[in-house]
């Protein structure tokens, strides 16, 4: 079972992720700023990050630029930004635009939990 953590600042959609990653198998923690967020991937080692572009003051790109090992990351926003985008994935994250359908994400999940598990 994969330990995913979720930094999103909006209640419903925190709400949401979390209970159909849990519904696919996954131990999820969800925290709602970036701060809680920053704590989380360091004390609880999670397998992947799904963090929002937007969090208050921060990027959610900055949990995986500033994180001293590498967890692979899906950035969510709901704002299609292409230099942002271009940044998420020179630093290895998946970026994607909402709306995100449970099962679209679901799959970008396991795609990524894949992905960290192959051999190089």
């Amino acid at each position: 079972m994969a330990k995913i953590l979720i930094v999103e600042d909006d209640d419903a959609t925190r709400t949401g992720y979390r209970e159909f990653l849990k519904l696919a198998g996954h131990d999820v923690i969800a925290t709602s700023t970036y701060q809680e967020g920053r704590h989380a991937a360091a004390t609880e080692s999670p397998d992947l990050v799904i963090a929002d572009l937007r969090l208050g003051g921060f990027n959610g790109l900055q949990l995986l630029l500033l994180s001293p090992q590498p967890i692979p990351t899906i950035i969510v926003t709901g704002f299609h930004d292409e230099v942002l985008e271009a940044e998420a994935r020179r630093a290895g994250a998946d970026y994607v635009v909402k709306p995100i359908s449970p099962s679209n994400l679901v799959t970008l999940v396991k795609e990524r939990l894949e992905r960290k598990s192959a051999p190089h």
